[in-house]
């Protein structure tokens, strides 16, 4: 293998594994803000993809009007998926019957999306374009890229470090972590815990829009996107169940290796992925990076 199909494997699975980053610190977030793992992560994603799609592609609308105006959509899916899944059953007396409620709004999202615009897959423009119209290209190191990988790895990163901002540095980030923590210690402080876990969920559904957004051009947009979750799960159980640093970690394994057994392995790349999650299984359980999950708010 030369150094230029090196390359340019390397750069897409860092970009793949950045997708699966932006879900898995979706999963993690949400675990630690609520304690429900999300089944429908990956649905949100798709999700997240068609709306780029209608706003784009079938509105014709110009990028610096359907891009604010796809992240108010995000913001407000958020806010149905944590009023429909999680707030009626908070207190249910079965602990697990919110994570069962995601597994049912997976099934409600992938249906209704498929209902809506049907089966055929879509396809939505690259952000960059050249003076053509087609994906721009760039020369890095002697090697061809398509921008749109390095636009998701700089995209992935700048909108996962500013959610990290806000969760540990800010004010509101100190909230959200005193209601997860401690619910009635935090309520007796004036913490809202319907505001603290609207905001959870709202940011959640906006992250793992975004990389829907982003990944939207490299693949067609179908209902098959849910399947990315997959994925994040895999490497989110290698990093570290509860571990951000851990899970972007994994994440960006499973990104690479998936790239990189494209090459002489085509037709087995799930399962050399599932086979290292087994690995990682039998010998290290608690995967590479050990946290504390925060208890459920």
């Amino acid at each position: 293998m030369n150094f230029s199909i090196f390359f340019s494997m390397l750069v897409n699975g860092l970009s793949m594994g950045m997708i699966y980053a932006m879900i898995a610190m979706g999963l993690i977030l949400l675990i630690r803000a609520v304690g429900v793992l999300n089944f429908a992560q990956g649905d949100l994603l798709m999700v997240g993809a068609y709306i780029a799609c209608v706003l784009f592609m079938d509105f014709k609308l110009p990028f610096y009007i359907a891009a604010p105006l796809s992240l108010v959509f995000y913001a407000v899916l958020g806010l149905i998926f944590m009023l429909v899944t999680y707030w009626p059953l908070r207190k249910a007396s079965y602990p697990v019957a919110p994570i069962i409620a995601t597994m049912g709004a997976s099934l409600v999202l992938s249906e209704g999306t498929m209902i809506i615009f049907g089966s055929w897959p879509r396809t939505i423009s690259p952000i960059l374009k050249n003076s053509k119209g087609n994906a721009l290209t760039v020369n890095l190191f002697g090697t061809r890229l398509q921008a749109q990988f390095l636009l998701i790895i700089a995209v992935a990163v700048a909108v996962m470090a500013l959610i990290y901002l806000l969760f540990e540095k800010s004010y509101i980030g100190i909230m959200m972590q005193a209601a997860a923590q401690d619910k009635p210690a935090a309520e007796l402080m004036g913490i809202s815990t319907l505001m603290t876990t609207a905001v959870t969920y709202m940011l959640v559904v906006v992250l793992v829009s975004i990389g829907g957004y982003m990944v939207a051009p490299v693949y067609t947009v179908t209902t098959s996107l849910a399947s990315l979750q997959l994925r994040a799960f895999a490497g989110t159980v290698i990093g570290g169940f509860g571990s951000i640093k851990g899970a972007i970690i994994g994440c960006l394994l499973v990104g690479i290796v998936e790239s990189f057994a494209t090459v002489r392995f085509s037709s087995y790349k799930d399962a050399i992925k599932f086979l290292i999650l087994i690995i990682f299984l039998i010998f290290r359980p608690r995967g590479l990076i050990i946290d504390k999950v925060a208890d459920k708010a």
